[in-house]
């Protein structure tokens, strides 16, 4: 079945609203889910995935550790669709006065839906690098404001990535950063240096290697577009069991909810 991205994006919104997720954050998780969705990066999966883990409370970031150019964060087991835009919000508060900075979280899930926060912080006229670990590989994002869309790589290993944002952050010694090898980590650098953010999207493109896997910026416009013209193609049945968490909801029927898709009838 095809859906439009309203249609996804009231249907999560609803779903996590059902598990108790504050408006606020019930918000972005929608759109994160239903915009990785559109780029073809089963956002909807990924939510079904996660629910019996989401965690109803989101508090306050709590910092474990900080110095000039890094912010290492207690995600709370809390999932990384829903923590993403306050970390990312985070960086470009620490970009107002330096010009890079990375904020690491652990003890949280991230997955491929932080391709949301890439965009976002594209938008924001910045550039940025998030890393994370999967069971069977690692994965890395790249985005800039100078492409539509960011770059997506697995099973590769980014250790000269990570040698790169340790010398453009100026860490040595104890204080550099490392590769996240565990499931429950991920790392969001970001940087006003929007040249040297374009060189290295400008060397994945340019670079045919069989041994990894590569998402490119054509490849998750073509996907954009293809879903904005005839809707994401989703399982019925994925949409129709989360749809039994939805119900837990019960939306006021106004006339206004009936236009947002929400509401008896809608």
């Amino acid at each position: 079945m095809r859906v439009s991205h309203l249609e996804l994006y009231t249907h999560c919104k609803k779903i996590f609203q059902a598990c108790g997720v504050p408006y606020g954050y019930a918000e972005e998780g929608a759109e994160t889910v239903a915009n990785a969705e559109f780029l073809g990066l089963y956002g909807l999966q990924q939510l079904s995935d996660e629910l019996p883990n989401l965690q109803s409370q989101v508090d306050e970031l709590e910092i474990l550790h900080e110095n000039e150019r890094v912010t290492i964060i207690n995600g709370g087991k809390q999932s990384g669709m829903l923590l993403g835009k306050a970390c990312a919000d985070y960086v470009i508060a620490r970009l107002q006065d330096q010009p890079s900075a990375a904020v690491c979280v652990r003890d949280t899930q991230p997955s491929r839906v932080l391709t949301q926060q890439a965009m976002y912080l594209s938008r924001k006229g910045l550039g940025s690098i998030i890393l994370y670990q999967k069971p069977s590989h690692s994965s890395l994002i790249i985005s800039s404001p100078n492409f539509a869309f960011p770059i997506m790589v697995h099973k590769r290993n980014n250790e000269d990535v990570m040698e790169g944002i340790n010398k453009e952050l100026g860490l040595t010694g104890e204080d550099m950063l490392t590769l996240p090898t565990e499931t429950n980590r991920f790392c969001i650098f970001g940087t006003t240096k929007i040249d040297e953010i374009d060189a290295v999207m400008d060397a994945f493109h340019n670079i045919s290697d069989p041994s990894y896997l590569m998402t490119t910026t054509e490849d998750f416009e073509q996907r954009w577009e293809n879903s904005w013209d005839y809707g994401a193609e989703i399982s019925r049945e994925l949409w129709l069991d989360l749809n039994e968490t939805g119900k837990r909801m019960l939306v006021e029927s106004t006339d206004q909810s009936r236009e947002r898709g929400a509401g008896e009838m809608a």
